[in-house]
């Protein structure tokens, strides 16, 4: 059925006037979208200081900064260990992994709660508390849920100490903490990890799997309610492990990090790969050059990756943030300080998520028009 012309008229100039507007503020197509870098940071440490250097994680704080690594903002100040944040698809919270006591712990320490808090670094909110791990959070693609990992062994550090087997299992809640809900059901030395929401509906959650302290991590899918676990991705002899799966933002493409060796001292080298969701055409995405490549996330467009690089040396090392294409080209290091970590993704400004949105639906409303 043909749309009569007046109609037509009347819909080319609402749009018409929405390309102004839209225009105007600044916002065209070659500038859109525009993002910055969440990451963690102790590059304002009294590094001559005895404390630090005892204690270095409690002077770890959260910082962003544009994606050319410019106009660097810090957003907490405190002594607490705010680890791999997350931002929620609006722009206004923080999820992250925190740890109240942090000295020398590691990433299975009893000690690691989940927090969620302003995008300014205000108002921090537990929104678990009690005295075994929950860590690693991620929200939906619309802010309304959160999933991590919870030890369901319940080990406390004594449980720890007396070689008490881990237990990891995937935990769904509501964004303010409310309606816990177990989606995995492990059995003592199986691992559940990495858990990560897909960017669209119906939801699906990316998560690591590894039985009997094994530490061969397969990659597995299910539904959000914990339903139709599915096997993704199998380890192989050249992927030993993976680790770290995201999702591309339009939803045929899964990135991750894969172990594939060890060096000489038996820590453990990563490098980036992707796979369609099916498992099918890997591609990899990093080579071999003695630094192992961690955590990587795809841009909200879905146009660049985020990563940081581990470098062993001498029995320390040192980790800096890397902007590249989704297929490993025009890597960019954007860090100055030797230790910048776990990078993530936040718009640059509120309205620019609303204006990418805004353009598309220009798009599709001007494609509609013959």
């Amino acid at each position: 059925m043909s749309i009569p012309l007046h109609s037509r008229l009347l819909s080319c100039v609402g749009i018409v006037a929405i390309l102004i507007v839209f225009l105007m503020s600044g916002c065209t197509r070659n500038s859109l979208p525009q993002f910055r870098i969440i990451y963690e940071s102790a590059q304002d440490a009294p590094f001559d200081d005895p404390d630090f250097k005892e204690y270095p994680q409690k002077y770890m704080e959260l910082y962003t900064k544009n994606m050319d690594g410019s106009d660097i903002k810090r957003i907490t100040h405190n002594s607490l260990w705010e680890h791999q944040a997350d931002v929620s698809p609006d722009g206004e919270k923080i999820v992250c992994s925190i740890h109240y006591s942090p000295g020398r712990v590691t990433e299975t320490d009893p000690g690691w709660e989940i927090a969620v808090m302003d995008i300014d670094g205000l108002n921090i909110t537990g929104l678990t508390d009690n005295d075994y791990l929950d860590f690693g959070a991620h929200w939906n693609h619309d802010g309304t849920k959160i999933v991590y990992v919870s030890d369901s062994a319940h080990r406390s550090s004594l449980d720890i100490k007396n070689s008490g087997l881990p237990q990891y299992d995937i935990y769904v809640m509501n964004a303010d903490g409310s309606g816990k809900t177990q989606l995995t059901f492990s059995n003592p030395g199986d691992v559940n990890a990495d858990p990560s929401f897909s960017f669209s509906e119906p939801s699906k959650i990316l998560y690591i799997h590894s039985e009997e302290l094994s530490g061969n991590f397969d990659l597995y899918m299910m539904d959000a309610d914990g339903s139709e676990k599915t096997l993704v991705f199998r380890h192989t002899d050249e992927i030993l492990a993976i680790n770290d799966p995201m999702f591309s933002p339009d939803g045929t493409r899964i990135i991750f990090e894969g172990k594939i060796r060890e060096d000489n001292h038996k820590n453990p080298i990563y490098n980036l790969f992707s796979i369609n969701v099916d498992g099918s055409n890997l591609q990899r995405i990093t080579k071999d050059d003695g630094e192992s490549d961690i955590m990587p996330k795809y841009s909200p467009d879905g146009k660049k990756i985020c990563y940081f690089t581990y470098r062993w040396k001498n029995g320390d090392h040192t980790t800096r943030i890397r902007i590249a294409n989704p297929d490993g080209s025009d890597e960019t290091v954007i860090s100055e300080f030797p230790w910048e970590e776990h990078p993530g993704w936040v718009p640059n400004r509120k309205e620019s998520v609303h204006s990418v949105k805004q353009w598309y639906s220009v798009q599709e409303d001007l494609s509609q028009i013959k």
